[in-house]
C-alpha cells in the first residue's frame, strides 16, 4: 500500500480516488475529442467532445473501431500510419477525414501516442483529435482571395508597363522582351519559381521611369546632348521613386534603380561596383543590353544578335557579370533563344 501517496491525498483534502475523478471529469468536459483505444483502434473510453464529433452516445462509441468512421478513400493510408504508431509510439498533427453515418466526410488533424507496458507490449492508444474543417474552410477562402489578389497585382503590372510603351511606341514590347530574357536566364541559374516571378515584375517594370521623360528626348535621332542624357539617366531614380510605396515581395525596387550599374563602377545612378549591385540588376543589365542592340531604335538601327553577343562577351567581367553573361551566350548560342 502506498502510505506516502495516501498522506499526500489527505494532506491536500482529498479522498482516497478523488484525484482519479477530478482526471476523469476533466478528460468528459475537455473541448477536444479524446478517444482510448487498443491497437485494433477498438474505443474502450471517449470523452463528451468525441461523442459530439462521431455523433453517438458515448456508451454506444465503446467496442467500435475507430476505423469504422474513417473515410473510406482515407483508409489505406491510415492503416500504414497506424502501423507507424504501433511501432513508433506516437505522430503528431496527422490529417485525415472522419464520417459519420451518411454525413459529408470532414478532416481532423490527430496527436496519437501509443503506450506499452514494462513489457513493451501495446496496451492502448491515446487519441486526440480537433475537427479543422472550419480552419480548411478559411484556407480556401483565403486561397482564392490570395489568387485574386495575384491576378489584380498582375493586371496592375501589365498596365504600368504598357504605360510607357503607349508614351514610346518605338519601345512597345521592350521591357517584355527584357522581362523574357532576364526570367530565361535566372531559370539556368536556378532561382526558385517565387524569385523569377520577381525579376519577371522587375522586367516589366524596369523602364517605368522613361514616363518622366521627355518625348523629345525619348524619340530623338542621333546622338544626345550631356543634358539630354542626364533625362535619360533619371529614370532608373525616377522609376524606383513612383514605385517605392508598393511593398512588392521581391527586390523589385533595387532591380530597378540598379539595372544600369556596373561592374566597374561605370553605371548610374550610384556608380555602384561589383557585388553592391543585387543578382536580379546584374541580369536586368545584361538582358536590357541584348535587347537594345538587337532591336531597332529611334537613335538608330539594329545591330544584330553578333554584335550583341559580342558586347557582352568582350565585356563579361568587366561591365557585367561574368557568369550572367555566360549563361545568356549559351541561351542564344547553345539553345536557341529568341525572344516571342
Amino acid at each position: 500500500m502506498n502510505l506516502k501517496g495516501e498522506e499526500d491525498r489527505a494532506s491536500a483534502g482529498l479522498a482516497p480516488g478523488a484525484a482519479d475523478r477530478d482526471y476523469r471529469d476533466l478528460f468528459a468536459l475537455a473541448p477536444d475529442a479524446y478517444l482510448v483505444t487498443d491497437g485494433q483502434t477498438i474505443i474502450a473510453e471517449s470523452n463528451q467532445a468525441a461523442a459530439a464529433m462521431l455523433k453517438m452516445d458515448r456508451g454506444c462509441l465503446q467496442g467500435k473501431p475507430l476505423t469504422h468512421f474513417v473515410a473510406e478513400a482515407d483508409r489505406p493510408a491510415f492503416h500504414v500510419n497506424l502501423i507507424q504508431i504501433r511501432e513508433g509510439g506516437e505522430k503528431r498533427n496527422w490529417e485525415f477525414r472522419l464520417q459519420s453515418g451518411q454525413d459529408a466526410p470532414f478532416p481532423v488533424s490527430a496527436n496519437v501516442s501509443a503506450q506499452t507496458d514494462h513489457r513493451d507490449q501495446l496496451v492502448r492508444v491515446l487519441w486526440l483529435l480537433r475537427d479543422v474543417s472550419e480552419g480548411k474552410a478559411e484556407a480556401d477562402r483565403l486561397k482564392s482571395l490570395l489568387k485574386g489578389i495575384k491576378s489584380s497585382f498582375h493586371g496592375i503590372v501589365e498596365a504600368v508597363a504598357s504605360a510607357v510603351e503607349i508614351k514610346d511606341p518605338q519601345t512597345a514590347g521592350h521591357q517584355r522582351r527584357v522581362a523574357q530574357l532576364a526570367v530565361a536566364i535566372a531559370r539556368e541559374l536556378g532561382f526558385s519559381l517565387n524569385r523569377l516571378e520577381g525579376i519577371r515584375v522587375a522586367g516589366l517594370l524596369h523602364d517605368i521611369g522613361k514616363i518622366a521623360v521627355p518625348m523629345e528626348i525619348l524619340n530623338k535621332p542621333g546622338e544626345l546632348s550631356q543634358l539630354e542624357c542626364e533625362f535619360i539617366k533619371s529614370h532608373c531614380q525616377i522609376g524606383f521613386d513612383l514605385l517605392k510605396n508598393i511593398d512588392f515581395p521581391w527586390p523589385v525596387l533595387p532591380a530597378i534603380l540598379q539595372h544600369h550599374e556596373r561592374l566597374d563602377g561605370s553605371g548610374y545612378p550610384a556608380g555602384l561596383t561589383d557585388k553592391d549591385i543585387i543578382l536580379e540588376a546584374r541580369i536586368l543589365g545584361v538582358a536590357d543590353v541584348v535587347e537594345a542592340m538587337i532591336c531597332t531604335r529611334s537613335y538608330g538601327p539594329a545591330q544584330g544578335i553578333d554584335q550583341a553577343l559580342e558586347e557582352i562577351h568582350q565585356k563579361g567581367g568587366i561591365l557585367y557579370d561574368p557568369e550572367v553573361v555566360n549563361v545568356c551566350l549559351k541561351l542564344f548560342v547553345e539553345k536557341g533563344f529568341c525572344f516571342n
